[in-house]
């Protein structure tokens, strides 16, 4: 088999594949083989066929599958001859089959461009000083609170906004129960929503151990179409009124949630916290201007292949958050075709800079060690509350495996680059107050 590869452009190449006559007439005497084996025809029995008429009758059918055989089979081979890794699936053309000579075809394949970065030593960055006023020290206090926060049972008081109540109730249409309308040990929030429109209103004001009936009209717009617009019967008892009780700012709550002695001493326990978060947030912008610093240097042709892949996976994982958050996204285009340019727009960025990284991590000699993916398993279990034997086996699959590795690569080229940059302290001009 003759293989040539032809330099199309930095990121596409052409394999020209020829296959030897004897090969292709093998392959085309197997299966005219196995078609008479199988074939009847009227006025012969099964197997009887002569191979002159099944080459005359069916000579395109014939022709086809033994391209399907063959092309595939001498793509994977050319590649393995050549050492090209495509970034996806070939463009086969201009194939000549012809009786009596032998098989020739182009395949068109995209590969990842030769990337040559430079001077991506000593990258200039402004580091700006990390600041924690006094207000954002209270916020995260006040924050503290709230999640100290416990719903204590009150006796002989009336259930308000923000109090925690638990009931049963019992709707009726036309004095006969509807699905749904019933309930046992509901928790509710008060001023909070979630039930019927008017329901909380209705049962604001109860005591524990006070029953009340109302009714209520659901909306026009509800949701079941058997009690849009209906008028709906209630019996509720109440059970329990809790009120929200918030804890003190004192040396206690301290104790109890820091682990420190005294608030002054949770206070400076916090700032610490908040610098170092505003730090990490730092470094990770500081990240993304390296990145985009270096992008912005070089040029690099971009596999099509990788883009397209990159954007439906952007896309893809738009239409996850969507749902989890019931559509709630802000800044979003508004028509698809929008949306479909935001997304090879933010591809063609994310690859590019995967090619630089890429070519970082080779031309300094960086690679992950086996006990770096260890770490990287262990740290991905913790995250996701799983046993790293199931990321161990999850990570069997080579695809999976390379995928993670060559993210960790990037991550540490990156982080190789931001260990070389050229970082300056700034200055705020002006103080939080």
């Amino acid at each position: 088999m003759k293989v040539t590869v032809e330099e199309l452009s930095p990121s596409r190449r052409a394999l020209l594949v020829e296959l030897p006559l004897d090969q292709v007439a093998a392959t085309m005497e197997t299966t005219l083989r196995e078609w008479r084996r199988r074939l009847q025809l009227p006025g012969f029995r099964k197997g009887k066929v002569p191979p002159e008429i099944i080459q005359r009758r069916f000579q395109s059918d014939l022709k086809e599958e033994v391209l399907r055989e063959l092309i595939p089979e001498s793509y994977r081979q050319a590649l393995a001859q050549t050492d090209l890794t495509p970034v996806g699936q070939p463009r086969v053309e201009d194939v000549h089959f012809h009786d009596g000579e032998p098989l020739r075809y182009r395949a068109v394949v995209e590969v990842k461009p030769p990337v040559e970065v430079r001077d991506y030593r000593g990258v200039p960055l402004e580091r700006k000083p990390v600041q924690v006023s006094d207000e954002e020290v209270d916020r995260a206090l006040e924050h503290l609170r709230e999640d100290a926060a416990e719903y204590v049972p009150m006796e002989g008081w009336p259930a308000m906004r923000d109090d925690l109540v638990i009931l049963d109730h019992e709707g009726t249409l036309h004095e006969k129960p509807f699905k749904g309308g019933s309930g046992k040990n509901q928790t509710l929030i008060l001023g909070h929503g979630g039930y019927l429109p008017g329901f909380e209103e209705q049962i604001s004001g109860m005591q524990k151990g006070d029953t009340k009936q109302f009714r209520l009209v659901f909306p026009e717009e509800y949701p079941r179409k058997d009690l849009a617009g209906r008028t709906a019967q209630f019996t509720v008892k109440m059970k329990e009124v809790k009120k929200r009780r918030v804890p003190e700012l004192n040396d206690e709550f301290a104790r109890t949630v820091g682990d420190v002695e005294s608030l002054a001493a949770l206070r400076d326990k916090l700032r610490q916290r908040l610098t170092e978060r505003k730090g990490q947030e730092q470094d990770a912008e500081l990240k993304r201007m390296l990145l985009e610093k270096l992008a912005a240097a070089h040029e690099v042709e971009l596999p099509e292949t990788l883009v397209e892949a990159e954007a439906a996976s952007f896309l893809q994982d738009l239409v996850a958050t969507v749902r989890a958050t019931g559509g709630r996204v802000r800044g979003l285009p508004e028509s698809a075709e929008e949306l479909r340019a935001k997304a090879l727009e933010m591809a063609r960025r994310r690859v590019k800079e995967t090619l630089l990284l890429e070519a970082v991590a080779h031309q300094e000699g960086l690679a992950v060690s086996e006990a770096e993916i260890d770490a990287e398993i262990e740290a991905m279990a913790a995250a996701y509350r799983q046993e790293p034997g199931s990321i161990r086996r999850a990570l069997e699959d080579p695809a999976r495996r390379a995928g993670m590795t060559a993210r960790m690569l990037e991550r540490k080229a990156l982080d190789f680059l931001f260990q070389q940059a050229k970082i300056t302290e700034g200055y705020n001009l002006i103080t939080p107050a």
